[in-house]
């Protein structure tokens, strides 16, 4: 299925149409006077050759494709971009991603102003630079997201935010994200038979076009050409109202999924008891530190709820504070996984 197309609505109409419901558009037209969009591969050289970045290796394996393993490895924009120019060997199986504009490249940071459509921001602008063939692994992201095109072209794939047809990996799986064990591309039905009922919805984004890609939604990303994207994660205004939604919302169930996950890359570990022992609070700090959300009574016990059954007990555990702050219930492998 094709995804909604539009020319540049008003940020109303995007608000009530699609942020709000949860709903995916691809926007034309909005960025029209955006700095940014004069980047190229030259431009990134010469304005910030020599800065350190970090690129993800080994991103043609098959445990990559569904985001299973890579190493991150430092290296300068230069040798970066050089070597994609050139198509290496190196370069083939490289990727720069997720690369924090505001500490990576300070000098070209005010070029990307935030797009009116950003309601309250959770984190980024990044920085994405792809090869051309270049298969980012099927995922979903725990906020509502930007993808907003710069040079070349993309081709995305989005699924609806329903578990069962994508097949997360097993709960504990590293990282921020929740990561498909479907390569889109070459589907094992077999392995994978709930995959055939996944309803699709693709587009292109072009050089000045954006896709909004709701909070929980499963997206997988091909580079068409060598290709240049920024990206913004964010939420809905308030400091209540992106939880709100989605907690009430089809994108619960994930939701419920994303916690669990990070629930369970820390079960293990000696500071879990004191989690457990503060859980409440350590929700509420946990959810503020995401998503800048304040958590009403009502939802933290929904949570704390969901916890304890996922977790098999009846009672939390008692053991005092030791400091004013909670435990932090933190994500486990954002950098790499093995």
């Amino acid at each position: 299925m094709d995804i909604i197309r539009l020319k540049a609505p008003s940020p109303q109409e995007f608000d009530r149409e699609f942020l709000k419901a949860g709903k995916p558009v691809l926007i034309e037209s909005a960025l029209e006077n955006w700095p940014a969009l004069n980047w190229n591969l030259d431009y990134l050289c010469e304005k910030c050759g020599g800065n350190e970045v970090f690129v993800r290796r080994g991103t043609t394996a098959d445990d990559y494709k569904v985001g299973l393993k890579y190493t991150v490895q430092p290296t300068t924009v230069k040798n970066y971009i050089e070597n994609v120019k050139n198509n290496t060997e190196w370069a083939q199986s490289s990727y720069l991603a997720v690369q924090n504009i505001k500490k990576a490249l300070p000098q070209i940071e005010h070029e990307a102003p935030m797009p009116e459509y950003v309601q309250k921001l959770h984190a980024g602008p990044f920085l994405w630079v792809a090869r051309k063939g270049h298969y980012e692994y099927c995922h979903f992201d725990p906020d509502d997201n930007f993808l907003i095109m710069i040079a070349g072209q993309k081709h995305v794939r989005l699924f609806c935010c329903e578990l069962a047809p994508l097949y997360p990996h097993p709960k504990g799986s590293k990282g921020r994200t929740i990561q498909s064990q479907v390569n889109v591309n070459e589907p094992d039905l077999s392995k994978y038979p709930e995959f055939s009922r996944a309803v699709m919805y693709e587009c292109i984004v072009n050089p000045g076009e954006m896709l909004f890609i709701p909070g929980f939604w499963w997206h997988q990303v091909t580079s068409v050409e060598t290709a240049i994207s920024i990206n913004v994660f964010f939420g809905d205004s308030g400091s209540n109202t992106f939880l709100t939604k989605i907690m009430n919302s089809s994108q619960r169930e994930a939701f419920y999924h994303w916690l669990l996950n990070i629930i369970e890359q820390n079960r293990e570990l000696d500071s879990f008891r004191r989690v457990l022992a503060h859980l409440p609070d350590c929700l509420i700090n946990f959810l503020m530190k995401q998503w800048h959300e304040e958590a009403d009574e009502q939802q933290v016990k929904q949570l704390v709820k969901l916890v304890m059954e996922y977790c098999s007990i009846d009672t939390l555990p008692h053991e005092e504070r030791r400091s004013r702050n909670p435990p932090l219930l933190k994500i486990r492998g954002l950098l790499w996984r093995a």
